[in-house]
């Protein structure tokens, strides 16, 4: 049976070493008696909780899945050992307010804890993960009684909750909505219409269920605009059951133990929650907190694969490593020895520790742009994250699926079989790539709009971040900033040629975006690893004692990747300028089947 040991020397790191997140959030006065101690105590307490409570439970909860009976979705036993371990911990309300029953604390550690529950299981972390985006959403748009009705129940796990947006013949292009919402005389709403893809849309785990929907009121205008967003209970206020419920269960190819409904609206009842026709706008808080979930889903569901092959590759004994055998005592060597296996665990580690800087950077933001008392700092913070969150996004699910599906190979066909977990896990990150928001589709909302956006200006103070960076760089590490600088360069060359060629073709941003997409996503993993090598650098020439080689280990990773992967963005640089021809060109019959 496979196992997790959650990676809390890399997490402190990150936190401590990169981020110096006591002394940043200090500074805003938000969080008084957070201390290092007290974030140390609360990775601690996560961990056990990941590595005891909830992954031994993930492969029983895939093997069984939920079921849909007449009175709601049952979930597997394994899902609701998690998750009453979850709440009974108190983990529901680790970032909500005191007067809820939360803690208080900065949503920075709500980011690592999703990391560590997602590598025990992506299934259980489904059910954590949005119930607290609903809690925000709450907070940020409903009206106070609505606030006061469900912030509660919200906050201390006895309500769950969904985001409902996709529609049978609508995905993407949400604007193609048909879902109603009709006025009552009392000031409440009747909606009706059907959702699917709707992860947690039914399951026996809490009181009651706070779906928010989108739809549109009878005669408003159509299209994305004319879309406005209602909170729609399972229970009404009264305890009597909602005109609402989940008609299918959606048979995936991963984590059957989450609940993944098609949910139909019968006249539900519905209140009102922002403004009306801007419902789209205010549901994107909460769409793109979902993206950094599941691009950070495709990490963590590596680094889980990444110690399984890597306990592998130690035991696992074949064949000579190259010139003379590492252990002549033993029959053969262990595969570790083998460069290419090294190849595959060093490919994935690079990947994962860069993954996770990322996502964790970005966590910081989120906090600077809630709570800092100067108003500069949280536009800044803000238009920081709606820069970089669809293209962190897509790197982290992409690259999570490449790290995963390397991993499987180290095992053989010892991957390919359930009993050693990596199978189950790259079942599982395969959707980080299409969930909230197709990669191909936020490649092309960075290309539109998120590079020329305020006239560039969030672009330009990234490129300038980049130069910062490079320019900090001690002289032990002169070859990674002249790496990150040649990469910058790539980026900004192929900026302008998709910008130059996009305005005479439009057809170029979607032959050329993932590209694009991949370069620019390979630059920000070479920032981070930048800053990790700094980081470990300082201690070392600092004095630092490094008997366990913690630190030379961030080096040596972040030189494989400026060496092994990096230069993958020239490749796509090459690609990305043959323009759209070769992909218009074959006419529509060339795709149909054939006889």
């Amino acid at each position: 049976m496979p196992t997790y040991t959650a990676p809390l020397r890399d997490i402190r790191f990150v936190l401590h070493d990169l981020l110096d997140l006591e002394r940043t959030l200090a500074s805003t006065g938000a969080f008084p008696g957070l201390d290092r101690a007290l974030i140390d105590q609360v990775l601690e307490e996560a961990a056990t909780l990941s590595a005891e409570r909830i992954q031994p439970h993930n492969q029983s909860a895939d093997a069984e899945g939920c079921r849909l009976t007449p009175t709601g979705v049952v979930v597997p036993p394994g899902i609701r050992a998690a998750w009453e371990a979850f709440r009974d911990g108190g983990w529901p309300g680790l970032t909500a307010k005191p007067e809820h029953g939360g803690q208080g604390l900065p949503k920075l550690l709500a980011f690592v804890l999703n990391e560590m529950t997602s590598s025990a299981s992506i299934a259980a972390s489904d059910y954590f993960g949005i119930f607290s985006m609903v809690y925000r959403m709450v907070q940020l748009h409903a009206a106070p009684e609505l606030q006061a009705r469900y912030s509660e129940g919200l906050a201390q796990g006895r309500f769950g909750g969904t985001m409902c947006m996709t529609e049978p013949h609508c995905g993407t292009d949400v604007g193609l909505a048909k879902t109603r919402a009709e006025p009552n005389p009392d000031g409440t709403w009747r909606i009706t219409g059907t959702k699917i893809f709707i992860s947690a849309g039914d399951h026996d785990l809490t009181e009651n269920i706070v779906h928010l929907v989108l739809a549109r009121v009878v005669g408003d205008q159509p299209g994305s605009r004319g879309l406005s967003l209602f909170l729609t209970p399972k229970l009404l206020p009264d305890g009597t059951r909602n005109q609402l419920k989940a008609v299918r269960l959606e048979h995936k190819l991963a984590y059957a133990g989450s609940a993944t409904c098609q949910m139909a609206f019968d006249g539900a009842q519905a209140w009102l929650i922002g403004e009306r026709s801007k419902g789209l706008m205010a549901m994107f808080d909460m769409v793109n907190a979902a993206r950094l979930m599941v691009g950070s889903q495709g990490m963590a569901g590596a680094e889980a694969a990444y110690q399984i092959a890597a306990a592998y590759s130690r035991q696992r004994l074949q064949g000579r490593a190259p010139g003379k055998p590492a252990f002549p005592e033993l029959p053969a060597d262990p595969i570790l020895c083998h460069p290419d296996v090294r190849r595959l665990l060093l490919s994935a580690r690079a990947f994962i520790e860069a993954a996770r800087a990322l996502y964790l950077g970005l966590g910081l933001e989120v906090d600077l742009a809630g709570v800092h008392p100067d108003p500069a700092p949280p536009k800044a913070a803000a238009d920081w994250l709606g820069f970089l969150t669809s293209t962190t996004k897509a790197t982290l699910a992409d690259y999570g699926v490449w790290a995963t599906n390397d991993c499987l190979q180290v095992l053989g066909g010892h991957g390919y079989i359930r009993d050693n977990g990596v199978e189950q896990i790259l079942r599982e990150v395969r959707l980080n790539p299409i969930q909230e928001g197709a990669n191909g589709m936020l490649a092309l909302d960075l290309i539109r709009r998120q590079i020329p956006r305020d006239e560039g200006a969030t672009w330009r103070r990234f490129l300038a971040t980049l130069q910062a960076e490079e320019a900090a760089a001690p002289l032990p590490l002169a070859a990674l900033a002249q790496g990150l600088a040649e990469g910058r360069r790539r980026l900004e060359r192929a900026t302008a040629w998709i910008q130059e060629r996009v305005a005479l073709d439009p057809a170029e941003a979607g032959a050329a975006g993932t590209d694009y997409q991949r370069i620019f996503g390979l630059v920000l993993l070479a920032w981070q690893w930048l800053k990790l090598a700094r980081a470990a650098q300082a201690r070392l020439d600092a004095g630092e004692p490094d008997a366990d080689g913690f630190l030379a280990g961030k080096l040596m990773t972040a030189r494989f990747f400026y060496q092994r992967m990096l230069p993958l963005s020239e490749g796509h640089w090459l690609a990305l300028q043959a323009g759209a021809a070769s992909t218009m060109t074959p006419p529509p019959d060339y795709f149909w089947a054939a006889g």
